[in-house]
């Protein structure tokens, strides 16, 4: 996978707009995976995928191929997401709250047992939306998309202790809010 990815990237750097094709469609999911969980916005998200490949073409020049291509790629969505979200935080909308305790009334109504796995990953990355900045970025790197703390502090810049502070912090309060909202305590546990 690693030599057929850098043949791609050698390609791309040749100006082979098939071979950044093929790398779209191979990367667009993963992309789109860190951009949404950031802004919690599809449309958003959609916006932010693009801008990022595009950054990606321009910059293909600077990526090290002695680095994790996916390092690379999350640190430019991350980038891109985190402006887009600044941006949008400007704008007057409705509080993630609001939707966290509509969904959840909708949820209620619908069916009187518990939230199941999905609708409760589903209620997490609501509320990641309501951490500060750094928080959200460090706890979608490590605990929604899997990166190891390594992967987190390349494609953040981070110190080790802002990246465990930062998780901490994030996890704890992604607790409290569940337990306010669900009213139980084992929900993390």
């Amino acid at each position: 996978m690693q030599k057929h990815l850098l043949k791609t990237i050698e390609e791309i750097k040749g100006g082979n707009k098939a071979a950044f094709s093929s790398l779209i469609e191979a990367f667009q999911q993963k992309a789109f995976g860190l951009a949404y969980k950031i802004l919690g916005d599809e449309e958003e998200a959609k916006d932010v995928v693009q801008d990022s490949f595009i950054r990606m073409w321009e910059k293909i020049n600077t990526y090290n191929p002695n680095e994790k291509f996916t390092n690379w790629m999350y640190k430019i969505v991350s980038n891109r997401a985190i402006d887009r979200f600044r941006a949008v935080k400007r704008r007057p909308s409705v509080a993630f709250s609001d939707q966290v305790m509509a969904r959840l009334q909708e949820e209620t109504a619908l069916n009187d047992t518990l939230l199941e796995n999905k609708e409760l990953g589903e209620m997490i990355i609501l509320l990641t939306g309501e951490l500060p900045l750094k928080q959200k970025l460090v706890f979608t790197l490590r605990d929604l998309q899997g990166l190891s703390a390594g992967e987190v502090k390349a494609v953040t810049g981070l110190s080790e202790t802002h990246i465990k502070s930062n998780l901490h912090h994030a996890r704890k309060s992604i607790r409290q809010k569940l337990i306010t909202i669900l009213g139980y305590e084992n929900i993390l546990r």
